[in-house]
């Protein structure tokens, strides 16, 4: 993995982290109001029953008691019936001043209206609390077992009453009812409320992760696609430049050329004249023949340059391309005791800058595949055309390129010879793209090395 792209995970692990923790906060927070809102509607449910009924216990005794001398104390008496409810443990009547009036049962040890719970009935607000361990021995005489059994979840309710006229308060009752049913129905919302966190926080942090981790790899595969960009582009900016250096190059060796030709000539006649006097033997043979090949390169490279400058043209065929190879490099074979052949051809036509520059790249080609040839074993060159392209392969039986070579084979400086510049690989792809082509290594191993040079075929 690359480095670069491994430090994301840090970030994206922290803020994922991060997320997930807001989130969770958020939902605890909410499921904490939520939950305290429905208890407090179900804690105010009973008050909400209990009070039409001691309104309507009070409108019915004083309608019974109409025409007749009657004080708050005999109204008030009529909400003591319900008492007598189930599940009811105690009730207390109070005047319109916090007084006790009537308690019932008689058991119940303390009967008092807190202040502030005065001031909040006198605005006709009824109070509900429920306390899910009530202690029962501090409020009821009489009351045993254990002290487990001695608490039990108790509700109680505070309403202010008044008659017909609801400006008027004739007093308050307060209620002790037994909470055991609320208590369980309390546990089943709880119970409700916490799986529905539990699964809003699963599914959300799942989510969150989701998120988190499509966003991670989105700017993994962004910062890759950044860094091959910005590879292409200083590749690029290199070529521009060997491109740049090439061209002045061409210029430089047009003049050089033309310099070196007149030269070369005069040294080959002084060779060629001293090996025919049989002066040195085959030493003079021998320099007569390599400056016979530089003068064939020097009249080549003149050719190529002059008829780029003067914009001349003519047709090769493919068979002549292949030829034209055949005949360039066969003395180097013979002499390293390389068996060469030259195989294939085509009947289309190429242009004389294209063809060139083709012979120019196979021949640097094969001239590699020459050197890297022990004597006795085989370099062959192939020419091939279908599917509207040009195919050159030059194949040999050398001992490979070496592993840590082949990633930067085509880059300037980098050779597997010793003494080699590692120039003419790289030169051959750039000249390859100036006409369209592809220069690639096929294959390499111990049985040898392959290259291809592919051309389209122009219209």
């Amino acid at each position: 993995m690359n480095p670069r792209l491994s430090r994301l995970a840090l970030p994206a692990l922290a803020a994922g982290t991060l997320l997930v923790a807001i989130f969770a906060v958020m939902v605890v927070r909410f499921r904490a109001e939520l939950r305290a809102e429905i208890r407090q509607t179900i804690i105010d449910r009973d008050a909400a029953v209990l009070r039409p009924v001691a309104l309507r216990q009070l409108a019915q005794r004083e309608a019974a008691l109409a025409g007749q001398p009657a004080g708050p104390a005999d109204l008030l008496a009529a909400v003591l019936e319900s008492a007598q409810q189930e599940g009811m443990l105690a009730m207390v009547i109070f005047d319109a001043q916090g007084r006790v009036l009537r308690v019932a049962p008689e058991s119940l040890l303390f009967a008092e209206l807190p202040l502030d719970d005065y001031l909040r009935l006198l605005k006709l607000e009824p109070i509900s609390r429920y306390d899910p361990a009530f202690p029962l021995d501090r409020y009821f005489l009489g009351v045993g077992g254990t002290p487990e059994q001695r608490r039990t979840p108790v509700l109680e309710v505070l309403l202010p009453l008044h008659g017909r006229d609801a400006t008027k308060i004739l007093g308050f009752a307060q209620y002790y009812i037994d909470a055991r049913p609320l208590a369980q129905e309390l546990a089943a919302i709880d119970e409700r409320v916490n799986r529905q966190t539990a699964a809003t926080l699963g599914i959300g942090g799942l989510l969150i992760a989701a998120v988190v981790t499509a966003a991670y790899f989105g700017l993994r595969r962004a910062q890759r696609v950044i860094a091959e960009r910005n590879e292409r582009l200083i590749r690029a900016n290199f070529e521009l430049t060997l491109a740049a250096k090439a061209s002045a190059l061409g210029q430089l060796t047009s003049h050089l050329m033309h310099d070196l030709q007149g030269s070369v000539a005069g040294l080959r006649a002084v060779v060629a004249g001293r090996s025919a006097g049989g002066a040195a033997g085959s030493d003079w043979e021998a320099a007569a023949g390599y400056t016979e090949r530089m003068q064939a390169m020097i009249q080549e490279t003149v050719a190529l340059l002059g008829d780029r400058t003067a914009q001349t043209t003519y047709e090769l065929t493919g068979h002549e391309l292949a030829e034209i190879t055949r005949h360039r490099n066969a003395a180097l074979a013979e002499k390293k005791g390389v068996v060469f052949t030259v195989e294939g051809g085509f009947d289309q036509n190429l242009d004389s800058h294209r063809g060139s520059l083709l012979c120019l790249i196979t021949s640097n080609l094969v001239q590699n595949a020459i050197d890297a040839t022990d004597a006795g074993r085989r370099v062959g060159v192939v020419f091939h055309n279908g599917g509207g392209t040009v195919k050159v392969t030059v194949a040999d039986e050398g001992h490979g390129i070496p592993e840590d070579l082949r990633e930067h084979l085509f880059e300037p400086g980098r050779s597997g010879r010793p003494g080699g510049s590692g120039l003419g690989l790289a030169i051959s792809r750039l000249l390859a793209r100036q006409i369209g082509a592809t220069l690639a290594l096929d294959a390499t191993g111990p049985a040898g090395t392959s290259f291809s040079l592919t051309l389209p075929l122009g219209d």
